[in-house]
């Protein structure tokens, strides 16, 4: 704000000193005017009307009225030759005293509240008129009017200046807070992210931890005899392993540091791969797995990347659908983008969890995550794959019972 304060203010005197500038060289140019004018008078008859004319006086204005131009006429002893032409100006213009150094030197004076521009030359002894023959010749120029309108711009520029400055003043505000907002809230994000990730951190480690002091109160106990704990902290190990993979994962998605490789490639060259090893799986835990993917289009994507996704959602699927559910991928082309949809029937997810899902660290149940071996990260680095990729992943309902999750690429045309 004060730099744009500074930058206003001076265009504000820079404008105001070309407006003052121009006033005064049109000024100083009528002056000029004049004076070639004296300079070029005809042969005339003195007068004793004055320069101006025996008929002068009956145009003389009021003592106080305006008035543009005067002329005074001094000897080179400095008397005023020309009072009877002057008429009712002469009250004014009495007190004004032949100064020899002022010659030919521009100047302004204030007589009585009126402002002149003043102007003494010497007219040469040749000249025509006698009344300026030889004698020293002060024009005079009323620039009330001008210097009014000086103030008046002055006015204007300060009234427009404090007016756009509050107007700015205002906009910055706003536009700081459009600006900030999601400054502020990536930052609490990346705060909650960092306080979730230790504190996934902190759990499996209390628990090696523990372990660990359990089997050193008992040196004399064979490897048998603590298998089970052995086994469990194996496995927060492992937990420990994928979560760090994962932080890694988003951590160089948010650097813009992940290599993405992509080629032209059709659906089933990615999705057959992670869907054998599930299909063991799903019907090992009695569910029913089936399969419908016949869509060939040419996708532009990093088929390692996509297949990570696909088996981020056949992993959730697995683990939230009860027994005798049914786990189902097909595929769909809507337009100019394919689909492919994994869908479950297990408990579904609330429309109010719908969008929080993809957040970092959020699961809706948090216990039963815990339980499934899940962090809340899968769905968030789905996100972010997608994202690279230009398309979208979102879940609904799957009517009457389950959730269906929908991953959209761009189709490939070809030329």
């Amino acid at each position: 704000m004060a730099t744009f304060a500074i930058l206003f203010l001076t265009l504000g005197i820079i404008i105001f000193n070309r407006f003052q500038n121009s006033t005064y060289h049109s000024i100083d140019q009528d002056i000029k005017n004049q004076v070639s004018t004296i300079k070029k008078q005809p042969n005339m008859k003195p007068d004793a009307g004055g320069p101006h004319g025996p008929n002068q006086s009956n145009n003389r204005p009021e003592p106080k009225a305006p008035f543009q131009t005067s002329m005074l006429v001094f000897d080179s002893e400095g008397k005023l030759l020309n009072k009877t032409s002057l008429g009712n100006r002469y009250s004014v213009l009495k007190k004004i005293k032949l100064n020899k150094k002022n010659l030919n030197t521009k100047q302004t004076l204030t007589i009585k509240n009126m402002n002149f521009r003043v102007l003494l030359i010497k007219v040469s002894k040749s000249n025509n008129n006698p009344m300026y023959a030889g004698h020293y010749v002060l024009i005079m120029q009323n620039i009330d009017t001008q210097i009014q309108s000086m103030e008046n711009f002055e006015k204007i520029l300060i009234m427009t200046f404090f007016i756009f400055w509050f107007i700015a003043l205002i906009l910055s505000y706003v536009l700081t807070r459009i600006t900030m907002f999601p400054i502020i809230k990536s930052w609490k994000q990346q705060s909650e992210f960092v306080n979730d990730a230790a504190h996934e951190l902190r759990t499996p480690l209390t628990i090696i931890q523990g372990k660990l002091e359990y089997m050193l109160t008992r040196p004399k106990n064979t490897i048998i005899d603590e298998a089970e704990s052995i086994s469990v902290s194996l496995d927060e190990v492992n937990r420990l392993n994928s979560l760090t993979n994962n932080l890694l994962i988003l951590a160089r998605a948010d650097q813009a540091t992940t290599k993405f490789n992509f080629q032209l490639t059709k659906p089933d060259l990615f999705i057959k791969d992670p869907i054998m090893p599930f299909k063991d799986i799903i019907n090992s835990q009695e569910k029913v797995f089936q399969e419908n993917v016949h869509h060939n289009v040419t996708l532009n994507i990093d088929r390692d990347k996509i297949k990570q996704v696909l088996i981020i959602l056949l992993d959730n699927a697995t683990k939230y659908t009860p027994e005798n559910g049914t786990i189902r991928i097909y595929d769909n082309v809507e337009g100019s983008k394919y689909q492919f949809i994994i869908s479950d029937t297990g408990i579904g997810i609330k429309d109010s969890d719908k969008k929080k899902i993809f957040g970092r660290f959020y699961r809706v149940d948090k216990s039963r995550n815990r339980n499934s071996g899940g962090h809340g990260l899968g769905l968030a680095i789905a996100q972010q794959i997608m994202n690279e990729h230009h398309g979208k992943i979102f879940v609904r309902d799957n009517l009457p019972q389950g959730s269906e999750f929908v991953v959209e690429l761009p189709i490939k045309h070809s030329r």
